[in-house]
């Protein structure tokens, strides 16, 4: 086990370390990211782990609703909250489970209360920060963010924050996720540019994978309506078509339904954002790498875009780390999985201007 790739939970200044098993998923295209370590102490019949009683019992002190910074290698990876401790014991052994989550959790479960949902002429990120700042998160955009204001757009008391604003998100192509910092993330088009790359017979530990057109489309498109004013009526308000093109070559055809009142600009982007899921759902890819650290230095990160070339995976083509899983225990050492997918599918373009880095 490489002695630079130690987990530990910072706690209000206190920093825990000693544990027999960590796990933390962080997933840069969801709400949250998740984490769980453990630590257990057998006595001298069943020792295998190492740890000792005061170390247990230091670990014990975490309790759900505290602050937490969790580092894999000495880089921040989740601040978020505790939410479970789970402690078991017998005549011969003894352990605890700290179980957390990252702040935007909250987005995700927490009810719009305002009376007042009405934000008529505003950018998603205006509505964004409006609904987020109750909770106490903050807004992270990358790449560019459609700020084209909405002519009518109401939230309803009782919605989930989270839902909320992933209805209007779609209306403008925008991905939402979270970051490692506990922010809201507003994914919006960028340029997929390549960290590193994942290599069989290299670096590439074990991976499996899917390549599927079951979700592919000749043409796409999103239907809605406006609300008809003095200026807007009719047809022009009550059949909005936004179209675009897959890459089906038979004569396959998905028809979506718009959330929101919105106007043509809405329609097409609602469109666009649909291939997002069904174009870019073609390719998902899960790869294993012996650590968590890249020769750089740098960890394996979810969000980043990674050049992949694997004949038994057909695969030699840059893409987008959705998700990363790092886990680390004591008899299966330390790993990362790296789930993989077109970049397309994290609203990324990859830049093939220069040489095509396939080496």
């Amino acid at each position: 086990m490489n002695p630079r790739e130690i987990a530990f939970l910072r706690i209000n200044g206190q920093d825990y370390f000693d544990w027999t098993a960590v796990t933390v998923e962080v997933r840069i295209t969801e709400a949250f990211p998740i984490f769980q370590f453990d630590c257990t102490e057998f006595d001298d019949m069943g020792k295998a782990t190492g740890m000792s009683e005061a170390q247990i019992m230091n670990n014990l002190r975490i309790k759900p609703g505290d602050i937490v910074d969790v580092f894999l290698a000495g880089q921040l990876v989740v601040h978020g909250y505790v939410t479970e401790r789970h402690v078991g014991y017998d005549a011969r052994s003894h352990g605890v489970r700290i179980v957390g989550v990252g702040k935007t959790f909250d987005l995700s479960t927490v009810s719009v209360w305002s009376q007042g949902g009405s934000y008529d002429n505003q950018s998603w990120s205006q509505i964004a920060r409006a609904l987020i700042a109750p909770v106490g998160v903050s807004l992270k955009t990358m790449g560019a963010i459609d700020e084209k204001p909405y002519e009518q757009a109401h939230v309803q008391p009782g919605e989930i924050i989270w839902s909320a604003l992933e209805r209007y998100a779609r209306q403008r192509k925008i991905v939402m996720g979270s970051t490692e910092k506990g922010e809201l993330l507003a994914i919006g088009e960028h340029a997929a540019v390549e960290s590193d790359k994942l290599i069989e017979g290299v670096n590439i530990l074990r991976a499996n994978g899917v390549i599927a057109d079951d979700n592919v489309y000749k043409k796409i498109y999103s239907l809605g309506q406006r609300a008809s004013n003095d200026q807007t009526w009719g047809d022009q308000s009550n059949k909005l078509v936004g179209q675009t093109t897959g890459s089906s070559t038979r004569n396959r055809t998905r028809v979506t339904l718009m959330d929101v009142s919105d106007d043509q600009h809405g329609a097409q982007r609602s469109a666009e954002m649909e291939k997002l899921f069904t174009e870019g759902g073609r390719i998902e890819l899960n790869i294993t790498v012996q650590g968590w650290l890249r020769e750089s230095g740098e960890l394996w990160k979810a969000g980043d875009k990674y050049w992949v070339r694997s004949p038994m995976l057909l695969m030699n083509m840059l893409l987008g780390c959705r998700s990363i899983l790092y886990e680390q225990s004591v008899g299966a050492g330390t790993t990362a999985t790296l789930t993989m997918v077109d970049p397309f599918h994290m609203n990324g373009r990859p830049d093939y201007s220069g040489s095509t880095p396939t080496e």
